[in-house]
């Protein structure tokens, strides 16, 4: 069945959030707007079952809106282990700076490991990696041909390490790893337009 991918732009901060989603069931990915109406209104006029919710990296602009989510569409929420202590620290996912102290506590949900994991979706293979270095919460997940890597890789900009947890190295090996995925074709990253492989290779390289 086919997928189709819509790009929503959270606020107060401008992250990516996605919607993968075939006729009937739907992903979404780092949703960083609370009451996101745009988002909402898509998913009841295309009649959709939200059945997991990504979260690439526990920073405030892409789990802002993780509670109305929950409150929702219940969806399993995919995260590593770090993501999880972010999101209920206000100080970690960074809200605290934004004047928002954001912070909760998820019940239902899935801890990627460090060697990674697959889960099956609607014939299709959810792959998660661990790609550390943005922060050290960071994980991407390869879905057929394209791949969501939050701030691991933005089009046109070097990766941020400089906030807490953030590694220079580690995101040079986690680039790496991205570009050596078999198959990729498109790079969706947390912020801004998404690129090819070869415009990730020229620019990242």
């Amino acid at each position: 069945m086919k997928l189709y991918i819509k790009r929503f732009e959270n606020r107060p901060v401008d992250s990516n959030c996605f919607l993968i989603f075939n006729k009937s069931t739907a992903i979404i990915i780092d949703p960083g707007t609370q009451n996101h109406i745009e988002l909402y209104e898509f998913i009841a006029e295309k009649n959709l079952k939200v059945e997991y919710c990504i979260i690439t990296h526990g920073h405030f602009d892409h789990v802002y809106g993780i509670e109305d989510i929950v409150s929702r569409y219940s969806p399993k929420c995919i995260l590593s282990s770090e993501s999880l202590n972010y999101v209920g620290d206000i100080k970690k996912n960074l809200s605290v700076f934004y004047g928002k102290q954001f912070s909760y506590q998820l019940e239902n949900y899935i801890i990627v490991p460090e060697e990674g994991h697959i889960i099956n979706w609607e014939g299709y293979e959810l792959e998660f990696y661990y790609t550390k270095g943005h922060t050290a919460s960071c994980i991407s997940c390869k879905i057929n041909n394209d791949v969501f890597v939050g701030d691991l890789m933005i089009k046109g900009e070097k990766t941020v390490t400089k906030l807490p947890s953030g590694n220079r190295k580690m995101a040079e090996k986690s680039i790496d790893t991205i570009l050596n995925l078999a198959g990729i074709e498109i790079i969706y990253g947390g912020h801004g337009e998404p690129m090819t492989k070869m415009e990730a290779q020229n620019f990242f390289k």
